[in-house]
């Protein structure tokens, strides 16, 4: 039996700290960050047969008509630049019917099937957890993302404003352990995607 929950990609924001359209800057590949954030999600969605909805804003142009030519289904968040909380609550709301979300970043160019398939085995498991990645570090379970969250939390997912994201109304998850942090690293700067480039020509 496949699960019953769908893929929300978070890619809305203003890349501020980046200077200029992240999403769309090419990697080691001269593919776009984005290109290989969906890919993993992609391909999990096809095989479990579920549902993925990419979150944009309104005046990312290039951004949208990259997925249009890619057909790839998105919704506009029109509060996005009013911070993360509001673009998570307009996808819940933009997809009530799906049983549970899982909420990914679009610009975790990293990120690899073996992780979204592990989260997928524990999130079959725990239907009804918080199930979410993390890395031990000091002796500590740092949460990281992509982040499941079930049914339970559709009207608290859908009431969230700011830019706090959904960590204010998590009560209890499931951590699964990843071992390498490089896998989850985020593109906040050109010096994050340079990085990347380092890592993979090593």
């Amino acid at each position: 039996m496949n699960p019953d929950f769908g893929i929300l990609v978070l890619a809305a924001g203003q890349s501020s700290r980046f200077g200029s359209n992240k999403l769309l800057a090419k990697t080691f590949d001269d593919k776009p960050v984005i290109t290989h954030s969906l890919a993993p999600l992609k391909a999990m969605a096809k095989r479990y047969q579920l549902k993925l909805c990419v979150i944009t804003r309104y005046d990312n142009y290039e951004l949208n008509n990259y997925l249009t030519e890619q057909e790839i289904p998105f919704t506009v968040c029109p509060d996005a630049h009013l911070g993360m909380g509001h673009s998570i609550a307009h996808g819940i709301k933009s997809n009530p019917l799906w049983q549970g979300w899982m909420i990914a970043l679009a610009d975790m160019p990293n990120l690899t099937s073996n992780i979204i398939e592990s989260l997928i085995t524990h999130i079959i498991q725990n239907p009804h957890q918080v199930v979410r990645p993390s890395i031990r570090q000091e002796e500590k379970d740092i949460p990281l993302h992509p982040v499941y969250f079930p049914q339970f939390y559709k009207l608290k997912l859908s009431q969230l404003t700011g830019d706090n994201g959904a960590k204010t109304i998590i009560q209890q998850q499931k951590l699964i352990n990843v071992d390498n942090l490089e896998f989850l690293i985020d593109i906040d700067t050109p010096e994050d995607l340079q990085k990347i480039h380092h890592e993979t020509n090593e």
